[in-house]
């Protein structure tokens, strides 16, 4: 068997309409102390700003660029994963800079367990002055193995710094093109494939080994609608899972319900903490309505395009 360092990993990064800045994401991954990679940059822009600023990378044969005319990162993504030559696949976004043990930490990760069928690490917020806004990141001090639904209300993780099986993302489906930035319920694919992860028996691994710096400054005042997307789209994951017949996910509904009220949440506390409070209940409550309104797919256990209630 190979070892860890032996095990080639496919990069896949999305991008849309942001020109250059995906450069800094693409020279962090050559950068890594990691020898067997490949990148897969999917842009779905709708200039040509951004295959301008990647053509210094046009000698490294490593890196692929596959335009596509789709739209969302949960459709990007997933072309990508598609595309990819490697059973382990790590995902990060174009707004962030890899760590140079990235690679070598979820080769780790990975082979530790060979039921790990997605990892999770640490998005730390990039430098910024703090009176003025704030940085989604997602910050674990000690690692945490999720071995079933019972577990999912511990484990957060964000798709900047994220790993999978390859086998693993074909058996869930893949990313439901109707989730994530870009698609009508604008946010949660991860927390959706990590749900369908651990109802399925595989266990889902998060670590602070595996870091990425985030650089998606939000002022306070654009912080509100980035709130709102993101507990607009968790809501509806967890309505088209209880439509899907998976009652664990009403424990996970009071759990959650729990800590929003009264605890403190790893992704909320990126984003203002208590500050915001009510727009996340709000929020969140207008997602469970427009998810329990919209199809789903037995079949994949995707959302189905159509009319939903919002």
């Amino acid at each position: 068997m190979a070892s860890p360092v032996e095990s080639p990993i496919t990069v896949v990064i999305a991008t849309r309409d942001r020109g250059d800045r995906v450069v800094n994401a693409v020279a962090s991954v050559r950068a890594n102390d990691y020898a067997n990679w490949e990148l897969i940059v999917v842009d779905q822009s709708r200039d040509d700003r951004t295959e301008a600023a990647l053509r210094r990378f046009s000698a490294d044969r490593r890196i692929r660029y596959p335009r596509s005319s789709t739209r969302g990162v949960s459709h990007g993504r997933n072309l990508g994963i598609r595309q990819a030559r490697s059973e382990l696949v790590a995902i990060t976004d174009d707004d962030c800079e890899v760590s140079a043990g990235w690679l070598g930490e979820l080769a780790a990760a990975f082979a530790s367990d060979e039921r790990v069928g997605i990892v999770f690490g640490n998005a730390l917020p990039g430098p910024h002055d703090p009176a003025l806004g704030f940085v989604p990141a997602y910050l674990r001090d000690a690692p945490f193995r999720a071995r079933g639904m019972r577990d999912k209300h511990r484990v957060e993780g964000m798709s900047a710094c994220m790993g999978l099986r390859r086998t693993v993302w074909q058996a869930l489906g893949g990313f439901d093109p109707l989730l994530g930035v870009g698609a009508r319920f604008e946010s949660a694919a991860e927390s959706d494939l990590t749900i369908s992860a651990l109802l399925a028996g595989y266990v889902v691994y998060e670590t602070p080994a595996v870091v990425v710096v985030h650089h998606g400054f939000r002022t306070w005042k654009e912080g509100r609608a980035l709130i709102r997307r993101y507990w607009y789209g968790t809501g509806a994951v967890l309505a088209k899972h209880l439509k899907r017949g998976h009652l664990s996910v009403a424990r996970l509904l009071v759990q959650l319900a729990w800590r929003w009220a009264f605890g403190r949440s790893r992704v909320a506390a990126s984003l203002g903490g208590h500050r915001y409070r009510g727009l996340r209940l709000a929020s969140f409550a207008l997602g469970f309505a427009a998810g329990c309104g919209t199809p789903v797919d037995k079949r994949v256990g995707h959302f189905v395009r159509g009319t939903s209630v919002r």
